[in-house]
C-alpha cells in the first residue's frame, strides 16, 4: 500500500467562496471532486488526484514551489493553471469527455509538463489545451498519446503561445496516436504563436495503426498476435500508470485500461 494519505478537500472546510489555501508541504495528496480554487503558497509541495466531472477547476502556484496534478476517472471539466513555478499534470482519460485546459506561465523559470493518455473505445473525445508564456525563460511541454477503437474520435487541439518579449523560453508539443480499425480516427491539431524570436518551439505528431514490423517481431518470439499488440500498448501506458502514487488508483486505472484495451 502506498504511504501516502489521501485527503478529501470537502472534508477540509472550505471558504465561501469554494476556495482553498495551501500554506504548507505535505506528502498527502488532496482530492478534488468538485468546482473548486486553489492557492498554493510560495515554496509549497504539493499533489493533487483531480476526479471532477463537469466542473470548474483553477490553481494558482506560487513561486518555486512544485505541483504533481492527477487527472482520473474526470469527464467535461475545465481547469486553470496560473504558474509561478512547475507544475506536473497527468491524465488518463477512459470515458467520453469534452474539456479544456488553460495555463498561464507568468514568472521567469516557470514549468509546466503535461502528460494526457486516453484510450476510447466508441467514444468521441476532444481535448482543448491552451499555454500562455508570460515571462522570460517559461517552459511547457505537451505529451498526448491517443488509442482508439471501436468507432472512436480523439482530438487534440493544442496552442502554445509565446508573448513577445519573452526571450529563452521553449514551448514543445507532440501528439501520437494509434488507430485500432478502420472506422476510428485520432487528430492532433498542433498551433505555435510564436511572437517573440528568441526562444525555440516546435511541434509534432504522428498517428496511424500500429507496425506490422514491431508486430512480426513479437510473434516471431512466440507471442500470438493479441499478446504482441498488448505489450507494445502496455509500454506506451506505462509510464502514465507509474504516475499515480496511491496505489488503490493505479490498480484500479490498470485495470479499467486493460479492459478497455482486451475487449476490442
Amino acid at each position: 500500500m502506498s504511504n501516502q494519505n489521501v485527503i478529501s478537500i470537502k472534508a477540509m472546510g472550505l471558504a465561501k467562496d469554494n476556495s482553498l489555501h495551501i500554506t504548507n508541504s505535505t506528502d498527502d495528496i488532496y482530492l478534488i471532486d468538485d468546482n473548486i480554487t486553489i492557492n498554493v503558497d510560495e515554496f509549497v509541495k504539493a499533489s493533487f488526484i483531480d476526479i471532477t466531472r463537469n466542473n470548474d477547476v483553477c490553481v494558482t502556484i506560487g513561486n518555486s514551489s512544485n505541483v504533481n496534478y492527477i487527472i482520473l476517472d474526470g469527464s467535461n471539466s475545465n481547469r486553470k493553471f496560473k504558474v509561478n513555478g512547475e507544475i506536473q499534470i497527468t491524465e488518463i482519460a477512459l470515458e467520453q469527455t469534452n474539456e479544456s485546459l488553460e495555463i498561464d506561465l507568468n514568472e521567469e523559470n516557470a514549468n509546466a509538463i503535461v502528460k494526457c493518455l486516453v484510450i476510447s473505445s466508441n467514444m468521441r473525445n476532444t481535448f482543448k489545451q491552451y499555454i500562455s508564456h508570460n515571462a522570460k525563460m517559461t517552459t511547457s511541454n505537451i505529451t498526448n498519446v491517443g488509442v482508439a477503437m471501436n468507432k472512436a474520435s480523439i482530438s487534440f487541439d493544442t496552442t502554445g503561445k509565446i508573448n513577445k518579449g519573452n526571450s529563452s523560453s521553449k514551448c514543445q508539443q507532440v501528439s501520437r496516436g494509434i488507430v485500432m480499425d478502420d472506422n476510428s480516427e485520432v487528430t492532433a491539431k498542433p498551433i505555435l504563436l510564436i511572437d517573440e524570436y528568441d526562444c525555440f518551439a516546435n511541434h509534432g505528431a504522428a498517428i496511424g495503426k500500429m507496425s506490422d514490423e514491431d508486430l512480426f517481431y513479437l510473434m516471431s518470439r512466440g507471442l500470438c498476435k493479441k499478446e504482441a499488440f498488448l505489450l507494445i500498448l502496455q509500454g506506451m501506458i506505462g509510464p502514465f500508470i507509474e504516475a499515480i502514487k496511491v496505489d488503490e488508483w493505479k490498480e484500479k486505472i490498470q485495470s479499467e485500461v486493460l479492459n478497455l484495451i482486451e475487449s476490442d
